[in-house]
């Protein structure tokens, strides 16, 4: 990245880390202002990511989605958008405090990677890469958001009523978090399956076959699988309050490793590098060459 793409870049994290400070100090010192002032500054921060986003966007000429440094700006991206809307439509001024750091970890993620711009290889230049993304991102943020709520619903449910320290006592009750975060897990969820959907078709078109156990693939799919206990545990078994929150917690971690984890470790088609080992024959922003015809 240029130096001053990465000055911005680096004080798009520094206002959402202060952000999370504020939050944490305003509730551990009794300071509802620092608490309820956070979200705007919040706000401020996401005016500058989507500048970078647009800004990337331009210089690459496609939608920032070639490596672990533009995925962890669109996914930052995504999911401060949607804690901003749940934060402000719920009257959640302390939920970015739950769900910015996620954004923060994968951003940061990305930026220790190679942050070199990319051209768009051939072989992802496709309307089905857009649509997969995109519910991929979504379902990332609204999982997000589900965790978030879930520390929320911790740190609300852990003392009696009576001794809630008074920013706690704002908040909702344990029963209104339990529906939020049923909400944003079913949200992400749909996401989910769309994102494995339309990923299925987009690797028969690429590659012949719907399904290759890709470990990307795999860990989708487990991730998918422990969101859908959840939402069994929550509709055919009624299970409610911490440990539901515990779970929404502990499922973000399966998703985490699935994005980030399983690209690290390689032998993945969704690396560019690996995938391009996978198409040896293409060049960058090139179609991959013809088959030979077939002998007669």
């Amino acid at each position: 990245m240029s130096e001053l793409f990465g000055a911005f870049f680096w004080s798009c994290l520094v206002i959402y880390a202060l952000m999370v400070a504020a939050q944490v100090y305003g509730q551990v010192f009794s300071k509802p202002k620092w608490v309820e002032l956070a979200p705007y500054g919040v706000l401020a921060g996401l005016i500058l990511h989507t500048v970078l986003v647009a800004w990337r966007w331009i210089a690459t000429g496609h939608v920032p989605t070639i490596g672990n440094f533009e995925n962890g700006l669109i996914g930052g991206w995504f999911i401060v958008v949607m804690t901003l809307w749940a934060g402000w439509k719920q009257r959640y001024p302390l939920l970015a405090a739950g769900a910015l750091p996620f954004a923060l970890l994968i951003m940061g993620g990305g930026a220790m990677s190679d942050t070199s711009a990319r051209p768009m290889i051939a072989s992802l230049d496709s309307f089905w890469l857009y649509i997969h993304i995109f519910f991929a991102w979504l379902a990332y943020g609204a999982y997000s958001v589900a965790a978030a709520l879930g520390v929320v619903h911790l740190l609300r449910s852990r003392a009696a009523p009576r001794e809630l320290p008074p920013l706690l006592e704002r908040l909702p009750e344990p029963p209104v978090l339990d529906d939020l975060m049923f909400r944003s897990i079913v949200f992400g969820f749909i996401g989910h399956v769309v994102m494995i959907a339309t990923g299925a078709i987009w690797a028969r078109d690429l590659w012949g076959n719907y399904w290759g156990w890709d470990p990307v693939e795999t860990w989708s799919l487990l991730s998918a699988l422990l969101y859908g206990l959840w939402i069994h545990l929550r509709v055919g078994l009624h299970w409610r309050g911490r440990r539901m929150a515990w779970l929404a917690v502990a499922a973000l971690s399966t998703v985490l490793f699935a994005f980030w984890g399983t690209s690290m470790m390689g032998g993945t088609s969704h690396s560019l590098d690996d995938l391009r080992l996978k198409a040896p024959g293409e060049e960058a922003g090139l179609a991959p060459a013809a088959p030979a015809p077939e002998q007669r």
